[in-house]
């Protein structure tokens, strides 16, 4: 039980600011106490984790388990989102949301988010590379993969190539962002991602990294997406599964409790 403490970490962050950094994409960025600065400490940005949204007018998390005895209109609403970034020295942690009306109790709570709310948060030790280490990369995501691409992009040593085609809302979400590595750009618009994507077609008439190169494909987006690319990879074109990963962040038409069994076994086929 001991060692299983030491891998994760469930805490209640208080909001410090927010920003909308693009019309459809919010910054809330998170104060750190010092206890929180050691449960952070072997956290990697990028990686993934769960918010808890407390119910409306109350300003308590409780973290559920299995003996949970909380009645369950005062059980808080829980998410997956990405750990965007955490400065140690500012005292900061930052998430990063789509911002897409209240269609979604995470959208909802970040766009009336004010400094002093609260969110509760839980996040897994991990010291692991978002990626292999590869020559070149591809890179395909939706709204919703924009953190970690724009952790993985930071992460990545100069001298390596990556290409990467993201889908946003249109011309003004797109996101500058840091890099050591060579990186070219692609941005595919999509003003209804909940209508379908055409970001699968774009990607089949992209020039693939060549056998020759150690390569590495990361795919983050809708679940149809993510199905029709990861069929693309492994059947059309005989990627080896250590070659690429896919992962479905949500599923149009569903809520991610609705969807997780569906995006679970895709990922497994």
């Amino acid at each position: 039980m001991e060692n299983y403490q030491k891998k994760v970490m469930r805490s209640v962050f208080t909001v410090k600011q927010k920003s909308f950094i693009t019309p459809h994409y919010i910054r809330v960025v998170f104060e750190v106490t010092n206890e929180q600065l050691d449960l952070l400490a072997n956290v990697k940005p990028g990686s993934n984790n769960k918010i808890y949204i407390s119910p409306k007018g109350m300003n308590l998390i409780y973290f559920t388990n299995k003996e949970s005895s909380v009645l369950p209109e005062l059980l808080p609403v829980m998410r997956t989102y990405t750990t965007r970034s955490i400065d140690f020295e500012k005292k900061e942690l930052s998430i990063d949301f789509v911002a897409h009306g209240d269609n979604g109790p995470a959208s909802a709570w970040a766009q009336k988010a004010e400094a002093g709310d609260i969110l509760g948060i839980a996040m897994k030790e991990s010291i692991r590379d978002l990626v292999p280490q590869a020559n070149e990369f591809l890179l395909i995501g939706d709204a919703t993969a924009l953190p970690v691409m724009g952790s993985i992009l930071e992460q990545l040593p100069k001298d390596v190539h990556v290409k990467a085609v993201l889908e946003v809302h249109g011309k003004k979400d797109r996101i500058n962002f840091t890099s050591q590595a060579n990186v070219s750009i692609d941005w595919v618009y999509n003003k209804h991602p909940e209508k379908g994507s055409e970001l699968a077609k774009f990607i089949k008439r992209v020039l693939l990294p060549d056998t020759k190169t150690k390569r590495f494909a990361f795919v983050a987006a809708e679940y149809s997406t993510v199905k029709t690319l990861r069929s693309y990879f492994k059947e059309e074109k005989g990627w080896d599964k250590s070659e690429f990963t896919a992962s479905a962040y949500w599923k149009a038409g569903k809520s991610e409790s609705e969807s997780v069994t569906e995006r679970r076994e895709e990922k497994q086929d």
